[in-house]
């Protein structure tokens, strides 16, 4: 019982001694303006569609690009190499699938390292730095929207 009253006791002033009646306020004290501002994030939902263009490329007639976007947010890929052998397209032309999400005003696709930019009317390919084509062929990477 001596134990337990000692050990209380010890208790009871080191709580003491620590809590002097005054509560310290450690929050930094604000110099200037204390709004917090933040640039308005303008989300403008994916609609389901389906967009298909020719863009250019190095070695063919161009690469025929359809993206298809469903409402669950998933969506279709598919390439065709044009005025090749179909025997040396063999590994390029392809259908892929997943998911989606957009990013900013950028759209995303899972697994696949193209990205898009999309308006009313097309989806516009961005470089591989996520940024606008340049260039004279730049205009050509754009996918019409179908109706």
């Amino acid at each position: 019982m001596k134990k337990i009253f000692g050990v209380a006791a010890s208790a009871m002033i080191l709580w003491a001694c620590g809590n002097s009646g005054e509560e310290e306020n450690n929050a930094p004290i604000p110099s200037g303006d204390t709004t917090t501002k933040s640039a308005p994030v303008e989300y403008k939902p994916v609609v389901a569609a389906a967009f298909m263009g020719v863009v250019p490329c190095a070695d063919c007639d161009g690469i025929e690009t359809r993206v298809t976007l469903f409402a669950d947010t998933s969506y279709e890929f598919v390439n065709n190499y044009l005025g090749k052998n179909p025997t040396d397209t063999a590994g390029l032309n392809s259908t892929k699938k997943g998911k989606f999400m957009m990013h900013n005003d950028t759209l995303h696709l899972e697994g696949i390292p193209t990205r898009f930019i999309q308006n009313d009317t097309a989806l516009i390919q961005l470089d591989p730095s996520g940024k606008k084509m340049q260039g004279k062929l730049a205009d050509k990477y754009f996918l019409k929207k179908l109706k």
